[in-house]
């Protein structure tokens, strides 16, 4: 690589210098003859001879030397010019190193710069907040890109931002209540922390690590659903083995069976934390939905007080989606269960099935959804006191819950989110005072019905 550094600077300086050997020695002659014809000195051959030779002994020796000099700095050139790109592939191999390290992490990483602008970023922060590759975040304002707007849709100056406020103290710390912003719109819950870049005792930046809570939350339910599956499989089938030895008549057999009734429970219950985790295959078929909620409200009623009591009124028409039943009627379920406990002194729980003919496109926007056609909605109201503001952008969160500690685990609405996702739906607060809440269920209506 030396040699060709070297011959890449010399080849051109010596023709250049060549050149001008020849111009010089050119006009030189020509600046000699003149002068010898304004005298009036004959120029014969002998004398142009002479001439010559002075000149070629003048101009020679000079050009040597320089020639010398023009290869010296040559030769120089090519060795600083390969000191720099090996210096050059030295820093990019350890940039590439770098850029595998930071994409081989399932959290999302980024720097900025002092103005908050994105100076780095791995795959998995471009792909959370939906982008193709890391180099189109690049040069963003990160704080206008993805964490301008609070959970309740006002506006999060940078000045407040945690973030922002991490990067100046320095002092580590991890935010878990807040949303970041995709480019299409949409939302999700984060845990991120912040530590600042410095350049000696001066903060050139800042670097925040995030992790999309749902997804992670999704990661452990599915891992505890698998091995739950398996521990509910060993007693389903031990518990079959033992009824098959014992007689009809004895009372064992009504607790072997509703010990199998509680095992089809969990095995349901694993079924939706799978379907949270996206790691269950979902059955997905043709139902009518106002069928569904005549089906589960037979159950959903045995499973109520006496003072809580339920009124129906479902749409004139089927409503025909595509869904998984049991995970639909986990949701209903997990819905009914939420109203019934926003009425300790009971109450009436109304269920209404509609069908809209045109979403709302901010709803669309918010949930991701894309399809366009017309949607079935369920509406599942209590008589409660309704959701206190300060929690209301909280309540699909994973693991949240305003019930005492063993009453509740916080999965339902998250799961029951994730159950929506699933079906291209959504499930939203409609409406909630202190007279009570209504949550609204929207599912796709197949083509041929809507």
């Amino acid at each position: 690589m030396l040699i060709t550094l070297f011959f890449r600077r010399f080849i051109p300086s010596a023709l250049v210098f060549s050149g001008s050997l020849f111009f010089l020695f050119a006009i030189d002659d020509r600046a000699h003859k003149t002068f010898l014809a304004h005298i009036g000195v004959q120029t014969t051959p002998q004398l142009l001879g002479q001439l010559h030779e002075h000149l070629l002994n003048s101009l020679v020796p000079v050009g040597v030397l320089l020639f010398v000099v023009m290869t010296g700095v040559c030769a120089l050139f090519a060795i600083a010019r390969q000191r720099q790109i090996l210096s050059d592939e030295k820093q990019h191999e350890q940039l590439y190193k770098i850029q595998l390290l930071l994409d081989s992490t399932q959290e999302g990483i980024y720097g900025t710069d002092q103005h908050g602008c994105c100076t780095l970023a791995n795959k998995a922060c471009a792909t959370m907040l939906g982008f193709d590759t890391p180099e189109q975040l690049l040069g963003q304002q990160m704080h206008n890109l993805m964490h301008h707007t609070r959970r309740d849709g006002s506006p999060y100056p940078e000045s407040e931002c945690s973030a922002h406020r991490m990067s100046e103290t320095g002092v580590l710390g991890i935010v878990e209540n807040e949303l970041f912003w995709r480019r299409d719109g949409s939302s999700f819950p984060v845990s991120y922390s912040v530590l600042p870049m410095r350049d000696g005792k001066r903060a050139i930046g800042m670097v925040c690590s995030f992790m999309d809570i749902t997804e992670a939350v999704g990661q452990l339910s599915g891992g505890i659903a698998h091995d739950f599956n398996n521990i509910l499989q060993i007693i389903s089938n031990n518990t079959r083995l033992v009824m098959k030895e014992c007689d009809q008549s004895t009372s064992l057999r009504s607790s072997l069976d509703e010990m199998l009734t509680a095992v089809d429970r969990g095995v349901k219950l694993t079924r939706s934390m799978l379907a949270f985790s996206r790691k269950q295959f979902v059955r997905m078929q043709p139902l009518d939905l106002n069928a569904l909620v005549l089906e589960s409200l037979e159950l959903a009623r045995k499973l109520l007080p006496q003072d809580v009591t339920i009124q129906c009124s479902l749409y004139r028409e089927p409503l025909m989606v595509t869904a998984d039943s049991t995970l639909l009627q986990q949701v209903l379920f997990n819905l009914i269960t939420n109203a019934r406990d926003a009425m300790p002194t009971g109450g009436c729980i109304s269920i209404t099935t509609l069908k809209v003919q045109e979403p709302d496109p901010e709803l669309m926007l918010l949930h991701n959804m894309t399809n366009t056609g017309a949607f079935a909605r369920l509406l599942v109201q209590d008589q409660g006191c309704g959701i206190p503001e300060e929690i209301r952008g909280r309540i699909f969160d994973p693991f949240f819950t305003t019930k005492e500690p063993g009453q509740g685990t916080g999965l339902g609405l998250s799961m029951a989110i994730g159950t929506m996702h699933q079906h291209g739906g959504c499930i939203s607060i409609l409406e909630t005072s202190q007279s009570g809440t209504t949550i609204s269920v929207c599912l796709p209506l197949q083509s041929g019905t809507a």
